[in-house]
């Protein structure tokens, strides 16, 4: 069975394993234990806190294979940005200039650091097995993300982000970075990358340039990548499209990949979900598929089943009850689709 859950400190050496898989390239999970470890401590005590207003509490997800006990992805929400750090990004701007007495007119494109995303909340650290990326895998746990967010929806604010991964080449190069930022901060696109996801981005305040950059000046090959994803991140940034999440011109500061917003109850899977009493047990297999998630913040879990919904409740089959610890009478969120 394929499910996707809250983590438990328990899940440190499957999700250290997939952080080995996915780095370079994707900073909220940097392939160090204590790190790690201290990501999962935190999603903990951010589900057990009552919350007045979002702060910065991150939840992790991870998915299950539980038949061969192993852990083989994961999700993740940060309920808002730029808290105790400033979340940087660039804005692509364009720019006219002319010159009457040349009769000349020139339109460029500058970057501009941004702290536009500060408040957002941000889906982040989306990484599948290769093993695994079929039959709707990607979908759930990606999905996953927003049935949270739709069940508990006052731990978050109005909008949310998502950062994509940028383009590298095989060994690990990006080319925006060999452009800007190794001008700055003397170290390799890993390296930087690795550093920001271990110690935070504040090493970013105290040596990036805070005036624009023009990007008519850069080499031809980081032009060309700014606003790319990496060839793997590209159906990723097609599920965020699918969702709603539109490109509005931020990206990363360190690969130039596209950043990704939009509002929370404006996302597809949010505005699609419905709650509902489980009232029965279901075992026609021509019911409608759907993804279904417990109301139970402390015990979340969310698996793909079929679901009769009828009358003053839905009906789902015996094996999801049992996966998802459902007794009848407890209320779910699903997802038909």
């Amino acid at each position: 069975m394929i499910l996707v859950r809250t983590a438990r400190e328990s899940d440190i050496d499957g999700v250290l394993d997939l952080a080995k898989q996915a780095y370079p390239g994707m900073t909220t999970l940097p392939p160090e234990r204590s790190v790690l470890e201290a990501k999962l401590l935190n999603s903990i005590n951010s589900i057990q806190t009552r919350l007045e207003n979002p702060n910065e509490e991150t939840y992790f997800l991870v998915m299950e294979d539980s038949d061969a006990d192993k852990i083989v992805g994961t999700a993740a929400i940060i309920a808002s940005l730029g808290g105790k750090e400033e979340f940087y990004s660039y804005k692509l701007n364009k720019v006219t200039q002319s010159s009457k007495e040349l009769d000349k007119r020139v339109t460029f494109e500058t970057l501009n650091l941004s702290n536009h995303f500060e408040g957002f909340a941000e889906v982040a650290t989306l990484y599948l097995h290769q093993d695994y990326r079929k039959n709707g895998n990607g979908k759930l746990l990606a999905s996953s993300r927003y049935l949270f967010m739709a069940q508990f929806r006052d731990r978050f604010p109005d909008s949310i982000m998502a950062d994509l991964r940028g383009y590298f080449d095989e060994h690990g190069r990006s080319p925006f970075w060999d452009a800007v930022g190794s001008k700055f901060f003397d170290m390799t696109f890993a390296d930087a990358d690795l550093y920001g996801g271990i110690h935070g981005n504040q090493f970013i305040a105290d040596l990036m340039p805070k005036h624009p950059l023009y990007v008519n000046m850069l080499p031809q090959d980081a032009q060309d990548v700014i606003g790319q994803p990496n060839v793997k991140g590209k159906p990723a940034l097609e599920m965020l499209k699918n969702e709603g999440f539109r490109w509005n011109g931020h990206v990363d500061i360190f690969d130039a990949a596209p950043s990704v917003d939009t509002k929370i109850d404006d996302i597809a899977s949010v505005k699609g979900s419905h709650e509902a009493e489980v009232i029965g047990i279901s075992e026609y297999e021509q019911d409608e598929r759907a993804m279904i998630a417990t109301n139970d913040i402390h015990n979340f879990r969310t698996l793909i089943s079929t679901i009769s919904v009828e009358k003053g409740g839905v009906k789902i089959p015996r094996h999801a009850i049992k996966s998802l610890n459902l007794e009848l009478g407890d209320r779910v969120r699903y997802l038909i689709g």
